[in-house]
């Protein structure tokens, strides 16, 4: 689902702060804009709070889950600092109308650089293996430091990691939208009657359990994270097919066993194949999961 944002000269009466908007991104009920803050140039988020239906408490809940992700995803990226996560920009959460609807916005980091997505697209050569033990050990780092304040991802995926021009900072992890935390109440509104929240194409087996919120863990991020770093390097997909539908593809996640790297990537070694194997496991205790380990075999500092 899309939504068509507000005119940009509506935005800039909302946020006089903001100049030079140019859209980046669009999708959901969220856009997102390359803009200037305070004369930096800096990622502005803007999303839509759909508007309740009278006596219609659904759509009550359903706007109060809304806006409960996007505070949680500011909180999430406030206390996790580490430089594999995008950082938080200097526009702090606002809550506003324009043309009497109801939006929060907030700002983010610019990163100056190319989804993994955007790349597969684009037919680039495929990567070494040196790049691919980088990536991995970089959503390593990211699945750690939010782990430590009990976060888990749960959406990632080559659209939510951005490759950089920077040779010290070359992958970070973006989008926590619907991270989902260990520690607080949980915001789906009607769980018991709803799918998970997720894309079904990066979608670890487990969170299709009805109980999943009583047992998840950051090995669900292990999976996705190892399925991103598969698809960059093979330019493929271990399980999906691009012609699948919605019920297809969980299908797929749930039953077909992943493709081997080796057999699309015979150069890489059988260490590192191995160990993104692993990871795609359908059960989580079958992942291998101590991050620092992880981390040292790809070759990277803890």
């Amino acid at each position: 689902m899309s939504f068509t944002p507000p005119a940009d000269d509506l935005i800039q009466q909302a946020f006089p702060q903001i100049q030079n908007l140019a859209l980046l991104a669009l999708g959901g009920f969220k856009a997102v804009y390359r803009a200037s803050i305070a004369n930096k140039t800096e990622a502005f988020k803007l999303i839509q709070i759909p508007s309740a239906v009278p006596n219609n408490p659904d759509s009550e809940a359903f706007r109060i889950e809304m806006v409960g992700r996007v505070r949680r995803e500011v909180d999430a990226l406030g206390n996790c600092l580490g430089p594999e996560i995008v950082k938080l920009g200097s526009m702090p959460l606002t809550e506003t109308k324009i043309a009497g609807l109801d939006y929060v916005a907030y700002s983010e980091e610019f990163l100056d650089g190319t989804d993994l997505g955007k790349l597969l697209a684009s037919g680039i050569a495929k990567p070494p293996e040196a790049e691919l033990r980088l990536l991995f050990a970089t959503l390593l780092r990211a699945i750690r430091e939010m782990w430590r304040h009990s976060y888990i991802h749960r959406d990632i995926k080559p659209l939510n990691v951005i490759k950089l021009n920077d040779a010290t900072r070359q992958f970070v992890l973006l989008d926590l939208g619907i991270a989902f935390s260990v520690q607080e109440t949980a915001l789906t509104a009607f769980p018991t009657g709803r799918d998970p929240v997720a894309t079904y194409r990066y979608l670890a087996p487990e969170l299709m359990n009805p109980q999943f919120r009583e047992t998840i863990d950051y090995r669900c991020d292990l999976y996705t994270a190892a399925m991103t770093v598969f698809e960059y390097g093979a330019q493929q997909h271990p399980i999906a097919e691009n012609r699948d539908d919605r019920l297809k593809t969980i299908s797929r996640a749930l039953h077909q066993q992943p493709k081997q790297l080796a057999s699309l990537r015979p150069d890489l070694s059988p260490e590192f194949c191995q160990t993104i194997d692993q990871m795609l496991k359908k059960k989580p205790a079958l992942r291998p999961a101590n991050l620092n380990l992880l981390i040292n075999r790809m070759g990277q500092p803890i």
